[in-house]
């Protein structure tokens, strides 16, 4: 297909968002992260689609062959459940803005056994120094290839950033003085306060203000687009070995701070570190729990239990 068919299709798609994107299913107003995620993943879903030779010249034309035809790619590359339920969620979302409401069923149906079965209950530490990895050693690597990047990574360690959100974090603006508001690039668009509690957290953020290119900058580069940014971002990380396949991700940086502010905050370590709080001072445990879980945009105890363990 020439330019024109590739062009027809990402009209029609950006047709189809602007006309729904905008809100959730219950007509309630969507958060700009979550419009920004199913932009993200249908996009990439129809290219990808291409690649796999269904040349659809609009998006309208999308039925469920072609959602078996990606949950199929999608499970071959590996994909976590939590990330093939996503994918497929946004599609059925999107079958729905298309007038095809009930095309597409339970993940369940479109990839093997279990492989969209995910559980919330931890058994093992996910933090970097957890699988042998020197955190400091490795943000100095990345660091050495692309210092904003580093920022980034020395951004989640501290105060349990989500990749996303330590990318598109206004230093000054976040900067309350005892404490770090995060509200932007907040999953589901859950703002959130995390204290700036030791000198180090201090010296961090105020050296992340030298990244931003004004008082309302973020610490990414003001050239590159939302989409550059994450695209750049994750080709440094992969660089440097900083890749599931490596046994590392950096979301592993978000388990390390939940590990270590349970801990600070128990005085005993977590049940994946070895701790047994949980099953001697219940109330100690669940005070901890709720913190950890609010300082990391969650607002549910149970969470805590994909960080720490039962």
């Amino acid at each position: 297909m020439g330019k024109s068919s590739s062009g027809g299709w990402k009209k029609s798609l950006a047709s189809v968002l602007k006309a729904h994107n905008g809100a959730k299913l219950d007509g309630s107003v969507a958060s700009y992260a979550t419009q920004d995620k199913r932009s993200d993943i249908l996009f990439a879903g129809f290219k990808e689609l291409r690649e796999l030779g269904y040349r659809l010249d609009t998006v309208q034309s999308f039925g469920e062959r072609h959602l078996i035809a990606l949950a199929k790619a999608w499970e071959a590359r590996g994909l976590a459940p939590s990330t093939l339920q996503n994918n497929i969620s946004i599609f059925r979302t999107f079958a729905e803005w298309i007038g095809k409401t009930g095309m597409i069923e339970k993940a369940d149906k479109y990839v093997s056994a279990g492989a969209a079965s995910r559980s919330s209950v931890n058994t093992e530490d996910k933090s970097w120094s957890a699988q042998g990895v020197d955190t400091a050693a490795k943000i100095a690597e990345v660091t050495a290839r692309d210092a904003r990047i580093g920022l980034q990574l020395e951004l989640q360690a501290a105060f349990g950033l989500r990749a996303r959100e330590a990318m598109q974090l206004r230093p000054h603006v976040a900067d309350k003085g005892t404490y770090l508001a995060v509200n932007v690039g907040t999953k589901g668009g859950r703002d959130r306060v995390v204290p700036i509690d030791t000198p180090e957290k201090r010296a961090l953020l105020d050296r992340a203000k030298t990244f931003a290119a004004s008082k309302m900058a973020s610490t990414s580069d003001p050239q590159k687009t939302l989409a550059q940014v994450k695209n750049h971002y994750y080709a440094v990380v992969r660089a440097c070995g900083i890749t599931r396949e490596d046994g590392i991700t950096s979301h592993g940086l978000r388990h390390g701070y939940a590990n270590d502010r349970y801990q600070s905050l128990s005085g005993e370590a977590s049940p994946v570190r070895g701790g047994t709080l949980a099953g001697h001072d219940r109330d100690s445990d669940r005070a901890a729990r709720l913190a950890v879980s609010e300082e990391l945009g969650h607002s549910r105890e149970d969470v805590t239990t994909h960080y720490l363990g039962r």
